[in-house]
């Protein structure tokens, strides 16, 4: 089984799941809970389609003409399905980032910025990266977090003569670190 997955239930009438890990899918109870398609794409095709009606098992149609044969109780449940799979968060929770630029003098220095989630994401974590050609710049912590917290950054000394630019990834959003050059302020 590949997740995530679209779970759909055969005794309600309600619109389907997205189970996204297998401690997911056996949480689930099997006489009332299957899967078809292996994943939101296959879902999305035009067949096949899901059915539902009250009190009735969910029937699959695989092509027009059975879908023409169905009475006015059975109700598509194909769109919600996609909807559903496609509404799943992402791979890690959205942040944001305060403030989202630091100056340092030729001199360097350190200082911080705060680092705040503001949703869920399938890992309920932030990471902070850089860009792997500013060795001048470090910062901490380099571990994966799973709360609001802070990123400490530091730069040093800035003897080349003109001033530079690094930047900070955190879960999507960018840093921007600024170093003036000798005489620059």
């Amino acid at each position: 089984m590949s997740f995530p997955a679209v779970y759909y239930n055969s005794r309600w009438s309600i619109p389907p799941v997205v189970v996204r890990n297998q401690q997911e899918a056996d949480s689930l109870d099997p006489a009332e809970w299957f899967t078809l398609a292996p994943s939101p794409k296959v879902a999305a095709a035009p067949y096949p389609k899901l059915f539902l009606n009250v009190n009735v098992p969910p029937k699959i149609i695989v092509s027009s003409d059975q879908e023409e044969q169905l009475t006015g109780e059975w109700r598509d449940f194909t769109s919600v399905a996609v909807t559903v799979a496609n509404a799943q968060p992402p791979d890690v929770p959205p942040v944001t980032l305060n403030p989202a630029s630091g100056t340092f003098a030729a001199a360097g220095g350190s200082n911080q910025f705060t680092v705040t989630m503001t949703g869920d994401g399938l890992s309920g974590t932030w990471i902070a990266t850089k860009d792997s050609t500013a060795e001048w710049l470090t910062f901490s912590p380099e571990t994966p977090q799973s709360a609001s917290g802070s990123v400490t950054y530091n730069a040093t000394l800035n003897s080349s003569g003109t001033a530079r630019t690094a930047h900070i990834y955190v879960n999507g959003k960018t840093f921007t670190v600024n170093q003036n050059a000798v005489g620059g302020g």
